[in-house]
């Protein structure tokens, strides 16, 4: 490995140096005027659907003039949609797609998605710091979720070729409240949660988020998911110049985890059930007859997953001045996860184990500094990440003494495993990425109506890579790679008005191989995998043109912007026995469209559309060469709407629409084309007295049969019909 990268020279540094300098005389010149302190508000927390700015001051201006795609959803719809997991928070933004497990489980469905037709898997953040670890994210301590979308290379760092994913935890405030919650529904679905927040004098508070849940799934046999954690924090410097945050979050899960229903050719020809005798090429998706999307192919008395997590943040903040804010955050996440998972691999149950461990350690600073040049005004946002993240990884399947599955319509799930559960026997990993980056971005305000962004990223990914082998210890692989990266963006906005703004943006962005894998961070020796340590980062370029319009008073926004992403050195290659090469091309084209706020004092809306054209515009695999991407839908669109009815009861209406994707593409069976679908949810609450409310939730209320998640060999099917009953007690 080369000499550290703490010690390496940064253009991007002097950069920095140079805008410095030339802002001192105004930055000496704010110093000396009289500090206006941040306004006290007791009450931290608004229940509305309109956003005006996002949460992290890398986005210095407010999203109305920000030259980028950012829909923020907000806790009144996390709580109204009884969104209880990032996933169920996500399928609020249209283009997102979800793919299951690889490898044992692989990465849970909240953390392995696809965004804009690219993977975003690890475009994860909390409160702007990195997200990493496999384990489920619960929606009781956040506050918002951010969901950015377009030129994201040069604010995010690594792997977010077409957007990142920011959720906002929830922080101690002024003032006491309380808020409870209790839920009780079908497929003994069982939730408890508590937020509760003391201030102690002006300028300090505590608070607490805990959780309790306990539910199986609505159509899915066997399969269930119980979790609890609590999320204390603690505030110092409320309302002053110097504020200090202490936070920890804890969670522990025990579920029984869906692998779901097989993909691909499946023969029956047992004599459990003689009429069912034949083969399906497509699996349990279309054969005839229909294979019951409820069937568990796993083995209840195997399979499990045991995760545990915690991690640690602590924050300060000081603003010098009216011009200058400065701010560092250090943050400490551990994540260990263990898992038995019965693939189905018909005509036999593929018995695979994986244990996985992630820790990371993250600091970022950042400054934002306000100064002039002449009559031009500027707001600089600059900033240094450190990060090292550690990934200890153990998967194992079982190639011998598989259970049969002897009727594939019927499978028994109490069946027993052939023997005691097997030791998971897979070679130990261990993989480390040290990551500097170092940006700055300008926001350059020419007059009233005209403003310019120009920003400059450099990442320094350093990776280490060892396999060794289980019986011997024995390191087998030794790899390591260093990359370096630059990433761009720049933008123009033109304000015709206060209440609108016309954008244009240009970014940059790339993936580095480390992040290529199917079951999480790696690189591999091997040519014939994406993740082969001798291939250099995909590269990506992204142009957006938008409008930002805001009515009713300015309650409702209005956003669309049309936009192009495009990879030319795609990884690609032939078969499956090819190396993978860096000359595919890949391009992403659409229209999203938005809306947020209220329409009236009693009527809310909250929706969005995608419109994708993701095609191949070179491949190596000629199957692929010219077609359109896979999991990637034309069409997706979401709405969700409520109205306060004269009486006190507030109604609420959902609609998801995803339209048909191509699954995949072989020279055997051909395109095989997973179909759209349609979900509908209802809700109804009701205030009955300033203390207490009730909610009726009724998810998917058509019962509708779809594909939520997508895997390599696998598919697992939605959740059927949903109803919960909710009661919050407020102090």
């Amino acid at each position: 490995m080369r000499d550290s990268i703490l010690g390496r020279r940064s253009t991007l540094a002097a950069t920095i140096f140079t805008v410095l300098q030339a802002a001192a005389p105004q930055l000496q010149a704010a110093e000396s005027k009289p500090q206006q302190l941040p306004k006290i508000s007791v009450k931290a927390e608004e229940e509305t659907l309109k956003t005006e700015v996002a949460s992290s001051p890398k986005y210095s201006q407010p999203l109305l003039d920000t030259p980028q795609t950012i829909q923020v959803i907000p806790q009144a719809v996390i709580r109204e949609r009884a969104a209880t997991t990032l996933r169920d928070v996500l399928r609020n933004s249209p283009g997102i797609t979800f793919q299951a497990g690889e490898g044992g489980g692989g990465l849970p469905g909240d953390q392995n998605f696809s965004m804009r037709g690219t993977s975003a898997r690890n475009s994860l953040f909390v409160d702007g710091v990195r997200d990493v670890g496999s384990y489920t994210r619960d929606s009781f301590n956040l506050q918002q979720v951010e969901v950015i979308k377009g030129p994201t290379g040069t604010m995010a760092g690594r792997s977010a070729t077409t957007g990142a994913i920011n959720q906002v935890s929830k922080a101690p405030h002024q003032g006491d409240a309380q808020d409870y919650s209790l839920g009780l529904g079908s497929d003994d679905y069982k939730r408890v949660t508590g937020d509760i927040n003391l201030g102690f004098g002006d300028s300090m508070a505590l608070r607490l988020n805990a959780m309790y849940h306990d539910a199986e799934v609505a159509n899915r046999d066997v399969v269930e998911n119980q979790r609890w954690g609590f999320a204390p924090s603690f505030a110092l410097g409320l309302g002053t110049a110097t504020r200090f945050t202490a936070s920890a979050l804890y969670v522990e899960e025990d579920n029984v985890p869906d692998y779901g229903l097989p993909w691909g050719s499946t023969t029956q020809t047992g004599a459990a059930d003689p009429t069912h005798n034949g083969t399906f090429p497509t699996g349990a998706y279309e054969a005839t007859p229909a294979v019951d999307q409820s069937n568990f192919y796993g083995l209840k008395n195997y399979d499990f997953e045991d995760i545990q997590t915690k991690s640690g943040t602590l924050q300060l903040e000081h603003d010098f001045s009216d011009a200058i804010t400065a701010r560092n955050v250090l943050r400490y996440l551990d994540s260990e996860r263990s898992s038995a998972i019965t693939a189905p691999r018909p005509p036999n149950r593929q018995l695979q184990r994986r244990d996985m461990q992630t820790e990371n350690i993250t600091n970022l600073t950042d400054v934002t500094l306000e100064f002039a040049t002449g009559g031009i005004k500027h707001t600089v946002v600059t900033g240094l990440e450190l990060t090292r993240e550690t990934t200890n990884g153990r998967n194992s399947a079982q190639s011998t003494n598989q259970p049969q599955i002897t009727d594939f319509f019927n499978p028994d799930p109490n069946a027993a495993p052939l023997g005691p559960m097997p030791a998971n026997t897979g070679n130990p990993s261990e993989t480390e990425i040290k990551n500097i980056g170092l940006y700055l971005v300008d926001t350059i305000q020419l007059n009233e109506q005209w403003a310019v962004t120009a920003g400059l990223r450099r990442d320094d990914v350093d990776v280490d890579y060892q396999l060794r082998n289980f019986a011997s210890g024995a390191v087998t692989d030794d790899l390591s790679r260093s990359d370096e990266e630059f990433t761009y963006q720049a933008a123009v906005t033109f304000k015709p008005v206060a209440e609108g703004t016309l954008y244009v943006a240009y970014g940059t962005g790339f993936d580095p191989t480390v992040d290529a894998g199917t079951t999480g961070s790696g690189l591999s020796g091997s040519p014939t995998q994406a993740n082969n340590v001798n291939l250099p980062p995909e590269e990506s370029s992204n142009i957006e043109a938008g409008v930002k319009w805001e009515l009713f008073d300015r309650r409702l926004a209005l956003n669309g912007a049309v936009f192009r992403t495009e990879k030319t050195n795609l990884r690609t290659r032939n078969l499956n026995s090819d190396p993978f090469i860096l000359d595919g091309e890949q391009r992403i084209q659409g229209l999203e469209l938005s809306a947020s706020g209220m329409l009236n004092d009693a009527w809310s809306v909250f929706a969005g559309a995608s419109f994708l054209d993701a095609e191949y515009r070179f491949s190596a695999n000629a199957l692929e060469n010219g077609q359109e991407l896979p999991l990637v839908p034309e069409v997706s669109a979401n709405a969700w709407t409520t109205y306060v009815l004269p009486f006190g009861l507030t109604v609420g209406l959902g609609v998801q629409y995803i339209d048909d994707m191509v699954r995949s593409r072989n020279a055997t069976l051909g395109e095989l084309v997973v179909d759209g679908t349609t979900l509908v949810d209802v809700m109804a609450s009701y205030v009955v007295n300033d203390t207490v409310s009730l909610r009726l939730n009724v998810l998917n209320v058509s019962d509708e049969d779809y594909v939520d998640r997508f895997g390599g060999g696998h598919y697992v099917p939605g959740a059927g019909r949903t109803a919960q009953l909710t009661a919050f007690l407020s102090f």
